[in-house]
């Protein structure tokens, strides 16, 4: 079908309206994501997690005074690892997920979980993730390398396999290589509590806001994260 100029001209403005009326507004994300958060059903982190993912290693920098060098996210710990009763059994190579694995320059371990709600956090979580601290960072490596020589999702598994391997936690031959055995555990959620190694919300707002207080996105982000924090 032949167009005059007029019509594609026209088309033309409509099509840049259309691409303005669409484009990323951060104030207008952040609002509906706070509003879809107070939903029944509706989980706010893992919508934003790779975006505090993306600043965590400065995070942690900042506030442990620790120097990070390798980040893995949705870090698989093996049920029968962290739970023996479940060896021999169907649930053995399952695993809990930990929102993100951490590792420091002097060979620290972290693993972190990330909650925009208080109430989200459970006895559960708390009770294998202790469980994983106690085994130490060994045994949780040998079994991811038990999983991964089970599981159906050999592309995903060898790909976790190379990044721990980058980051020098396991050798060529799959053997533990890691420089320490320790797991400190630390919780980003919307208030410290006692007896917990704990970033605040609030805090990271602040950070945020500090370090970033020209961009809109830093900004927008850490105006929500200021008010989850309450």
């Amino acid at each position: 079908m032949a167009h005059n100029g007029k019509g594609l001209r026209a088309g033309l403005r409509y099509n840049e309206k259309v691409f303005l009326e669409v484009a990323m507004n951060w104030n207008r994300y952040f609002t509906m994501l706070s509003d879809w958060k107070k939903l029944p059903a509706y989980k706010a982190e893992p919508r934003i997690d790779s975006f505090i993912g993306y600043y965590l290693p400065q995070i942690v920098d900042d506030y442990c005074r620790e120097n990070i060098v390798g980040i893995i996210p949705e870090l698989p710990l093996r049920c029968a690892t962290v739970q023996p009763a479940y060896e021999d059994t169907e649930s053995a190579d399952r695993s809990y997920k930990v929102d993100f694995y951490l590792l420091s320059s002097d060979g620290t371990n972290y693993l972190v979980e990330f909650k925009t709600d208080s109430g989200s956090r459970r006895n559960a979580q708390d009770f294998y993730l202790g469980a994983a601290r106690t085994v130490g960072m060994k045994a949780l490596v040998e079994g991811i390398c038990r999983i991964a020589a089970v599981s159906a999702y050999k592309n995903k598994y060898r790909h976790l396999l190379m990044k721990l391997a980058e980051i020098g936690l396991i050798g060529k031959n799959r053997e533990f290589a890691g420089r320490s055995d320790r797991i400190d555990i630390i919780y980003i959620q919307p208030r410290i509590t006692q007896g917990d190694k704990c970033i605040s919300l609030d805090w990271i707002s602040n950070w945020m806001r500090q370090r970033y207080s020209d961009n809109e996105f830093e900004v927008e982000l850490a105006s929500k994260l200021e008010e989850w924090a309450t």
